[in-house]
């Protein structure tokens, strides 16, 4: 079980986000709020894995950078961005990342109520309305940028799933230095330096599926 932090100042939402944590396959270890960067400064060294369900619409003390800011200093932490609206900057960077996730208030009660059994397997959860966003967004990006070879693709699509250089080798019949040269060229030419953010971009091209990803 984990600890949530909610910083929301609607109590609407906080009601509702209380009463899902009670229910069987959650039950919350602990719950906690926090009116003030400083109380979530102070839970998140109590509680440095836990999960903070977020508003930054509802919440005056917190915006993107503080919340990147906080993520750097407490790495186990999972964020919940859980809001009318989500932060079109902040979605796009952090779509892939295993420690954020994505809810709309408005969605129904069975995807937050995922959302929060997501979080506590440590696993990011993006709602449908977010996820239909972003399969528009990678359609642009993939008008964009079709300056990957087909073989690139491929390798890319392998190593956003997971696949070491060796696995690829091996299912590819080729050499690992082949897979090695093949993917600096792929970090050169999407401008990214590491896994994450070819990742992201992946995902975005729609080389993989958002349930190809999850499974």
């Amino acid at each position: 079980m984990k600890t949530f932090i909610l910083a929301d100042s609607q109590d609407i939402a906080r009601a509702g986000i209380l009463y899902l944590l009670k229910q069987p396959g959650i039950q919350a270890e602990t719950v906690e709020e926090a009116a003030s960067l400083c109380e979530l400064e102070v839970l998140l060294k109590k509680y440095p894995d836990a999960i903070v369900v977020l508003d930054l619409m509802f919440t005056d003390f917190m915006d993107e950078k503080k919340i990147i800011q906080l993520h750097t200093h407490y790495p186990q932490a999972h964020w919940l961005l859980f809001s009318d609206e989500i932060d079109d900057e902040l979605l796009y960077q952090h779509c892939a990342d295993s420690h954020f996730s994505f809810v709309l208030k408005k969605c129904e009660l069975n995807e937050i109520n995922a959302a929060l059994k997501y979080a506590l397997k440590g696993e990011n959860f993006i709602c449908n309305p977010i996820t239909r966003m972003l399969l528009h967004y990678r359609r642009d990006t993939q008008d964009n940028k079709t300056h990957l070879t087909q073989t690139e693709k491929e390798i890319l699509k392998l190593i956003a799933l997971g696949r070491s250089a060796k696995e690829i080798a091996n299912e590819r019949n080729s050499s690992v230095y082949t897979i090695v040269t093949h993917k600096k060229n792929i970090f050169r030419k999407l401008e990214v330096n590491n896994v994450h953010d070819a990742t992201k971009y992946a995902l975005r091209a729609g080389l993989i599926d958002m349930i190809e990803y999850y499974i």
